[in-house]
């Protein structure tokens, strides 16, 4: 069964979308939603794979090109540059604006993602059964794939769990 997308899921992806190096607590603020479920929202769409990284948009217009130097390291980032700058500063602009609207058009409340299970690599049907350690989690189509799981990786959600308590004690 997908995980449907509700109207706290989408507006904390579309703050998202307008600057991905937010924080949880400038997102909250944003949004009007506690930084608590800005959090937990986030890493669920994270869990499930939805979101799949926050990745950099870069303006090539911010490059001075007055050193040659600059572009060595850089390998063919000059041509870029150059053929940047002859499609004009705010076409540019303005195409990114088009892709993030696009893409905000697709998020919607209601919006279903499907889940695989993260043991058998099947398709979850129905509610999926879901195992939480630290801050993670990870769902299951059914109950033998969450013990499979939890005997196959035992040793490294034990880890992970004393990290992220040390973790917790050093942040109070």
């Amino acid at each position: 069964m997908p995980i449907n997308l509700d109207d706290i899921d989408v507006s904390i992806l579309n703050s998202i979308l307008e600057d991905g190096r937010k924080s949880f607590r400038q997102i909250s603020r944003d949004t009007g939603i506690t930084t608590p479920t800005v959090k937990a929202r986030y890493e669920r769409l994270v869990n499930v794979g939805f979101i799949k990284g926050v990745l950099p948009v870069f303006d090539f217009e911010k490059i001075e090109s007055g050193e040659e130097k600059n572009f060595i390291q850089l390998g063919n980032l000059k041509e870029n540059v150059k053929r940047k700058k002859n499609i004009g500063k705010n076409h540019h602009k303005n195409i990114l604006k088009e892709e993030v609207s696009e893409i905000q058009k697709k998020i919607s409340s209601g919006l279903a993602i499907n889940i695989v299970c993260d043991f058998c690599e099947g398709p979850v049907y129905g509610k999926p059964k879901i195992l939480k350690f630290a801050n993670i989690e990870r769902f299951f189509c059914c109950i033998s794939c969450k013990s499979g799981y939890s005997q196959k990786y035992r040793g490294r959600m034990e880890s992970i769990k004393r990290k992220y308590e040390g973790k917790s004690e050093l942040d109070e």
